[in-house]
């Protein structure tokens, strides 16, 4: 007898232990509090169904042994916990049908979902859980987050939903979403990153509660964000502080661009208020699958700040966006407007006064649109106008952007590099910009300002003096499929200072003195001091002289442009990576006013930093010695046709009548803000002598020809009066 009670008990501790071991090393999902195990579950909802709930009271481990399908949400509903941190211990994919979020986080603070394995921080240690879900649905989430879940993470993730081809719905695969009532609270101090997320309309979103809370301290960093439909990330209105750092966004299939309710579709569509940093971030390959019934608009990336609803409060906003690289160069031919980066506001009371700061972005613009919708499209657009709100006024600084727009569409169709607007009530400041446009089909100009459009750096410059843009260019910056520069012409150097950036979207550290334009730092740029003065230049208004250099082979090789004023007569002109040291190069002079003059030494580059100068101080410095006696170059063929003539002294005595006074006049030879007798004396004596330009060769290149256009006096262009309308209306403004 005493054998047999033995032996049941021996079975009965054996068939506990096997219990034991099944749920804890052979269950779906193990849950531990404080390391101790608690219990087995054969699903995530049933395993966190139990978090919060006694003995699980302490710091929660829920660990994804083996994947399954999912069939009810897996919820945290309550904060009853010191922490919970969910993780895979191998690489495990959860699977949902549900018209609904696979996990949810609701009243649930201090929260981790870490998809490495074992959620261990080790180097090379990837994403090891994936979240499927095969719903098409809107309320479709991955994940969600909601009535005040706080001090959330969450990292190393798979988030797929289905990618949209049709006019449907869709959901999200991340989405920091409301609270209920003002107690909740926000989802504040919410971190997602090395994400991969895909599919879906809005693909990771944030809002907050209007009227009741913001969500505060949001940070997106290091994600891939493939497949939207109508937004990859989207940072809605009640936001509070974000942070939108190294994400990459893209399509790697073609998506029905704006849903099944709107026209837009925006890579990173930005409403949030307070403290916004957008950075490094690269959108690339967004591709529409070109079958929409009405023509759409792509955007990589919008900031409009909206104001929170009372009774929150709204405070100073300050919206940085730098080192940001967007290519838009697909077909979508279903397109009707393309925007690369988008600077706007709002009217009051949904907009907000606030301060942009747009640093080394790069925004490239190509593709072939439809035969028959006419497009609207734009590199870069700069056009913050007061709200007219209770804040102060706003300011936007606009450096170092590089804009370069090759779309080819329709005959009616207009392609914009850049479109920079000073708004009334707003201090705005904008230099050291880089934007071309280029095509056969359709309308391309360099730039607009809404009313006219620009194909030559001089007359941009001459339409914003004296506050804007007097050291920005336009010409061509070319890339590889890595991002990295290639060969570049002239002006890339760009402007340093408080606030602007000394590193690039890489991270590599941007020179200190000649750093580049855009969000790529290139090889160190190469430096060369010219002293040369113009005849009868005395005034303080800054002259500006394109230098070409020039190979022995009569070969174009690089430009740069520098800048006379009257205390500094040997201007630097900078160049870029197309220059050899130790190869010998002429220089062709190109300015406003002055005849086209060339050097008849050359220049050698050499050393590191790499440096050269040349000084026309005599007429044996100038070729065919075509200069006054003191070397200075013969001034005043202003329509530049290569002779001065009776032509340029009728084009002078005009505004002399008038008494014309303006900065950048070109017929203001002596540069004293006027043009009066001074000037016409000095064409009237080359008029007499006949000068004319003695080239030392004849080099020919296209880019050449367009940098000669840069230099030449070209009247602005009106451009369509729908042109600002337009956008404005597909932005909802």
């Amino acid at each position: 007898m005493k054998n047999s009670i033995n032996k049941i008990y021996a079975l009965l501790f054996a068939a506990v232990l096997f219990f034991a071991a099944n749920n804890s090393f052979s269950a779906n999902v193990d849950v531990y509090s404080n390391a101790v195990f608690t219990g087995g579950y054969a699903s995530l909802d049933l395993a966190l169904a139990q978090v919060g709930v006694a003995p699980n009271t302490g710091a929660v481990e829920v660990r994804i042994n083996t994947g399954h399908a999912l069939t009810a949400s897996a919820t945290i509903g309550n904060s009853n916990f010191t922490s919970c941190k969910i993780f895979p211990t191998a690489a495990v994919t959860l699977t949902s049908a549900l018209n609904a979020s696979m996990i949810l986080l609701s009243t649930a603070d201090n929260v981790t979902i870490d998809g490495r394995l074992n959620g261990a921080d080790v180097i090379g240690n990837g994403n090891s859980l994936t979240l499927t879900s095969s719903s098409t649905g809107t309320g479709v989430r991955c994940i969600q987050t909601q009535n005040g879940s706080q001090n959330t993470t969450i990292r190393n993730v798979n988030c797929n939903i289905p990618v949209i081809v049709t006019a449907v719905g869709g959901g999200r695969c991340i989405n920091i979403g409301q609270s209920t009532t003002a107690l909740q609270g926000g989802q504040d101090n919410v971190t997602v990153k090395y994400c991969n997320m895909s599919g879906g309309d809005r693909t990771f979103q944030t809002f907050g509660s209007a009227g009741f809370n913001a969500n505060i301290n949001q940070t997106i960093f290091g994600n891939k964000v493939r497949n939207a439909s109508s937004l990859a990330l989207f940072i809605g209105s009640d936001v509070l502080n974000v942070t939108i750092d190294s994400n990459e966004i893209y399509d790697d299939t073609p998506v029905y661009k704006g849903g099944a309710a709107g026209t837009t579709s925006r890579s990173i569509g930005m409403q949030a208020i307070g403290t916004i940093l957008i950075q490094n971030n690269r959108i690339h390959d967004i591709a529409d699958n070109g079958i929409r019934a009405t023509g759409m608009s792509l955007q990589g990336i919008l900031s409009i700040p909206f104001r929170s609803l009372a009774p929150l409060a709204t405070p100073v906003t300050n919206v940085i966006v730098q080192n940001n690289f967007v290519l838009m160069a697909q077909p979508n031919t279903a397109v009707t407007s393309i925007y690369g980066i988008f600077m706007s506001n709002l009217a009051s009371p949904s907009g907000l006064d606030h301060n942009a700061r747009v640093y080394n972005n790069t925004s490239l613009i190509g593709g072939t649109g439809s035969a028959t919708l006419q497009q609207f499209t734009y590199g870069l657009i700069f056009d913050i106008p007061d709200a007219v709100s209770a804040n102060s006024p706003s300011s936007a600084t606009y450096y170092n952007n590089v804009s370069m727009n090759l779309r080819e569409g329709t005959a009616t169709s207009q392609h914009v590099g850049m479109d920079f607007e000073v708004e009334p009530l707003v201090t705005t400041v904008s230099d050291y910009n880089t934007c071309y446009a280029d095509g056969l089909t359709g309308v391309h100009f360099d730039a607009t300002d809404a009313a006219f459009g620009y194909t030559s750096t001089f007359s941009w410059r001459d339409a914003n003096c004296p506050d804007y843009e007097q050291h920005s260019a336009m010409h061509p910056v070319n890339y590889d499929v890595n991002y990295l520069l290639t060969t570049n012409y002239g002006d890339l150097n760009g402007k340093t200072g408080a606030g602007i950036p000394t590193t690039d979207m890489f991270g590599v550290t941007k020179a200190g003195t000649y750093p580049y334009r855009g969000a790529v730092e290139g090889p160190a740029l190469k430096e060369l001091t010219v002293t040369a003065n113009l005849e009868g230049r005395t005034g303080p208004e800054n002259s500006d002289m394109i230098i070409a250099l020039i190979d022995g082979s009569c070969n174009f090789i690089d430009y740069a442009c520098g800048y006379f004023t009257d205390t500094d007569n040997s201007p630097k002109f900078i160049f870029a990576s197309a220059v050899a040291n130790g190869t010998a190069y002429s220089l062709q002079c190109l300015t406003e006013t002055a005849m086209e003059s060339w050097s008849s030494g050359t220049v050698t580059f050499s050393g590191s930093p790499s440096t050269a100068s040349y000084i026309f101080n005599s007429p044996l410095k100038v070729y065919g010695s075509n200069s006054t006696n003191t070397g200075d170059f013969y001034n005043s063929d202003v329509n530049q046709d290569g002779t001065i003539d009776a032509s340029d002294v009728s084009l002078i005595d005009n505004d002399a009548v008038i008494n014309s006074c303006h900065c950048r006049l070109h017929t203001d030879i002596t540069y004293d803000g006027c043009v009066d007798a001074s000037d016409l004396a000095i064409v009237d004596g080359n008029a007499t002598i006949g000068v004319f330009s003695v080239p030392k060769c004849s080099p020919n290149s296209p880019i050449l020809e367009s940098i000669r256009m840069n230099q030449k006096n070209l009247q602005r262009v009106r451009i369509s009066s729908e042109s600002k309308e337009r956008y404005k209306n597909e932005m909802g403004f």
